[in-house]
């Protein structure tokens, strides 16, 4: 049990204490009762306490960061895109605490292994003549691929979309393309770092999770904010836990709530804000009032959230 936090909950915008039993949460709530109902209760010292963040598309091409690197700077789940020697090498040296969801490179062997997930390339999507039926992971490299990947996947939206079908967008998305995105179905991963059409993906009801590039992950939901197309806050902490869940199959995975997995990370933070992204200035609200739980202050000036040992 901990008591003397804030934690990110939308069940309880207000909630300073959470608990966990056998691995899931079993309460959210005030510092009183929590310390009712367990005297020995640890003590947050106002510190945060969030969903862990996922890194929703890491390439290991031999320069991407360790597990026990990612899990250190807040990741508790990696989606990993690489061979399977790759993929094994990266999960040997997984601390407990970070789940790895495996997409191999697709070949031969791949399917005849009936895989459940795999990931390729454009080139080789484009180059088969009929789509695998597992959950493919295919990295573009550019927005003109882009676009005859949409195509190809549009020829048999149906499938795509029932076997979880998802693209790693390796570029900075033209805003030409954002009304196909969103009309394909089918779920995008891409970096904040580059400039990013965010706010139009999501009016166009694009699926959009985040890769990282960042040596933290609260930089990378700050590229997501902050800028001209930058979108709220809240939508960005989203699309780093709660959407890259659901990318992966997971439509329960990323909040704080009572059942849920405890996948928590301990933060010490500057202060917490409600934020919603304007095109001039960030809009920043301290008022407890909205009812929305709040989250960590992202302006290029403050310092950036640091994580904390539960």
């Amino acid at each position: 049990m901990y008591f003397g936090g804030d934690v990110y909950s939308s069940v309880d915008p207000f909630a300073t204490a959470l608990g966990c039993e056998d691995g899931a949460i079993s309460f959210i709530g005030s510092d009183e009762a929590a310390k009712a109902l367990d005297p020995k209760a640890v003590d947050l010292a106002d510190d945060f306490l969030t969903p862990g963040f996922v890194h929703a598309g890491l390439v290991l091409d031999g320069s991407a960061p360790t597990a026990s690197e990612l899990h250190e700077q807040g990741f508790t789940h990696v989606h990993a895109l690489g061979s399977a020697e790759a993929i094994a090498e990266f999960s040997a040296g997984a601390p407990q605490g970070l789940s790895i969801i495996d997409y191999p490179t697709l070949n031969a062997e791949t399917a005849d292994a009936e895989a459940v997930r795999a990931s390729t390339d454009a080139a080789d999507l484009l180059s088969r003549q009929s789509l695998p039926a597992l959950s493919l992971f295919v990295r573009v490299e550019s927005n003109d691929r882009l676009e005859q990947v949409l195509e190809r996947l549009g020829n048999e939206a149906a499938h795509a979309q029932r076997h979880g079908f998802r693209l790693l967008l390796d570029f900075a998305v033209a805003e030409a393309q954002v009304e196909a995105l969103g009309r394909s179905g089918v779920a995008i991963t891409l970096d904040p770092a580059r400039p990013q059409p965010l706010s139009q993906l999501l009016a166009a009801g694009a699926q959009v999770s985040l890769s990282h590039s960042q040596s933290s992950p609260w930089a990378s939901v700050r590229d997501a904010v902050v800028g001209e197309n930058g979108i709220g806050a809240r939508a960005g902490f989203n699309a780093a836990t709660r959407f890259a869940h659901r990318a992966a199959g997971n439509p329960e995975g990323g909040v704080l709530a009572p059942g849920a997995a405890a996948d928590i990370v301990r933060w010490n933070v500057e202060r917490l804000v409600v934020q919603v992204a304007d095109p001039r200035v960030a809009a920043w609200s301290t008022d407890p009032r909205s009812g929305t739980p709040g989250l960590p202050e992202l302006a290029p000036e403050v310092p950036l959230p640091t994580r904390v040992e539960l």
